[in-house]
């Protein structure tokens, strides 16, 4: 799996302190690769990536093919489109007390929504993924702002620091496994299809 990595990437998994978390960067990486690579027709080796608009990565010279990586524990989750995608997954932590970061990350109605919720910890999750998701997918990072990216279900309207209306975007929630909930977020078009899910292993990865 590491021979699908290169040399500056070796180094930068080494740089972990703990080794979960080097693994993990390990097997993301090669995931990524291997994946693009089908894509591109290319030994994954070969892809280089390079830093977009607002840092958002991208790959060199290839820019009809968009991809995105979140992880969380024990699962990657990897999105690749033709247009602008951005994914999120987050392990469900029951014990995290999400009611401080409320006030900061989430509008009075979500806050409401949560906080009257059967299941607040799920649902805060899923509503901090499609934000994640949206704000990864816009290069927008998170901020100041983040408490105006909207995350209740329906349609909403969010405006540019221009005033300008945001172009549309659809941002989706699954699950991805027990206690793992995930978000995409893409921008619909006339030939967009509904998102296609596979799970991929690791002995997938090094084939």
């Amino acid at each position: 799996m590491r021979t699908l990595l290169r040399a500056d990437e070796l180094a930068r998994a080494q740089r972990y302190h703990q080794l979960a978390d080097q693994q993990r960067f390990v097997v993301a990486r090669a995931a990524l690769r291997s994946i693009l690579g089908q894509y591109l027709a290319c030994a994954p080796a070969a892809i280089q990536f390079v830093v977009g608009p607002n840092k958002k990565p991208a790959i060199q010279n290839e820019p009809g093919l968009h991809y995105n990586v979140s992880h969380s524990k024990d699962w990657i989750l990897i999105a690749v489109s033709a247009a602008p995608v951005g994914v999120d997954v987050e392990a469900i932590d029951p014990l995290f007390p999400f009611q401080d970061i409320l006030p900061h990350s989430f509008s009075l109605p979500e806050r409401q929504a949560i906080m009257s919720s059967p299941d607040g910890a799920h649902l805060f999750y899923q509503l901090w993924t499609r934000k994640e998701a949206f704000v990864k997918a816009t290069a927008r990072g998170i901020d100041d702002e983040f408490s105006t990216i909207p995350a209740l279900d329906g349609p909403h309207r969010l405006a540019a620091a221009s005033g300008q209306l945001v172009p549309s975007w659809l941002v989706s929630s699954f699950t991805v496994a027990d206690g793992y909930v995930g978000a995409v977020a893409y921008q619909p078009s006339a030939h967009a299809v509904v998102p296609s899910f596979y799970n991929l292993t690791i002995s997938e990865i090094d084939n």
